[in-house]
């Protein structure tokens, strides 16, 4: 008797919200943490030989966050354990200088380096391992029949409608109605282009003073993200926008994995407001490439019909 074949495990719809949740609150627990020690002179917890480092608290956050969809039904309580877990996770996550030095050294300089590069690590595996191709018959089924399960938890007596989610909004569009216009298309392009020159000066600064691989590889990122920039910049004023956008965003991308890896290095947390920035940009540069995408290909905009 043949066993049946393995399957591939299905995606749940809502996870890519939650892994964002999730992102969120580890970020900003970190930065939270961060701020509130300096401000406090770095208070401790415990007395005598005892130190209770937040990194327990940070582990217990994560138990809670496992413990509570093992335990309860609801989209709620899945939401709720998203948030915990990012929470925890960034408690924990903020003290990984003391377990990579000898000397236990919470302020060790590539602390925001390795923390960027883990968090970005997770990024790019949501990307590449759940975004990328759509969903199948069997996954859209699972889903259909878990939101019914989660309207009975809620105490739901309709079937709910379910609908594969389509591309959520960037931050920047939901704070803005008129990001959709040319002057701020523009104005996103040039600013690319303007991240691109700044993130280059830096670095060649820095490899004037102090010759070295580390040096000449964060140069040599910065100069690609830079001429991949340019390449954007010349297919946007050719009039190709989703080519444009495409280089564009790959730039940024190059400036997030490499570039802003060792700005972090140099910089330490005060280098996050650069990494902020690009993100912002990048999801900017996502929503426009949708609005000018069309399946014919490198076309203007699509009019829209009213309703």
């Amino acid at each position: 008797m043949s066993l049946p074949r393995p399957r591939r495990p299905l995606r749940d719809a809502d996870g890519v919200r939650r892994f964002r949740l999730f992102l969120v609150a580890a970020v900003l627990t970190v930065a939270v943490t961060r701020l509130y020690l300096a401000a406090t002179g770095f208070p401790q917890v415990g007395s005598g030989d005892l130190h209770v480092a937040h990194l327990l608290w940070g582990g217990l956050g994560m138990l809670v966050a496992h413990l509570l969809p093992m335990l309860f039904l609801g989209r709620a309580v899945r939401t709720a354990a998203s948030v915990l877990a990012g929470v925890g996770f960034g408690l924990f996550i903020d003290e990984v200088g003391k377990f990579v030095t000898r000397d236990h050294d919470y302020f060790y300089e590539p602390v925001a380096a390795l923390i960027h590069a883990t968090l970005l690590g997770a990024c790019l595996f949501v990307v590449l391992v759940v975004g990328r191709r759509p969903p199948t018959e069997r996954e859209r089924r699972a889903n259909a029949a878990q939101a019914l399960a989660y309207a009975v938890a809620a105490g739901g007596v309709r079937r709910p409608a379910f609908r594969w989610p389509d591309r959520l909004r960037t931050p920047v569009e939901l704070m803005s109605g008129r990001t959709g216009t040319p002057a701020w298309d523009r104005a996103t392009v040039v600013a690319v282009g303007l991240l691109a020159v700044f993130s280059l000066g830096r670095p060649l600064v820095l490899l004037s003073r102090e010759p070295g691989p580390w040096r000449g590889t964060h140069v040599a990122a910065a100069v690609a993200a830079l001429l991949v920039t340019a390449v954007g910049l010349g297919l946007w004023a050719a009039g190709r926008r989703v080519r444009a956008l495409g280089a564009l965003m790959s730039a940024l991308v190059l400036h997030l994995v490499v570039v802003q890896f060792f700005w972090l290095l140099d910089h330490e947390f005060a280098g996050f407001a650069l990494v902020l920035v690009t993100l912002a940009l990048l999801a900017r540069c996502r929503g426009m490439a949708a609005r000018h995408r069309t399946p014919a290909g490198d076309v203007a905009p699509r009019t829209r019909v009213a309703a």
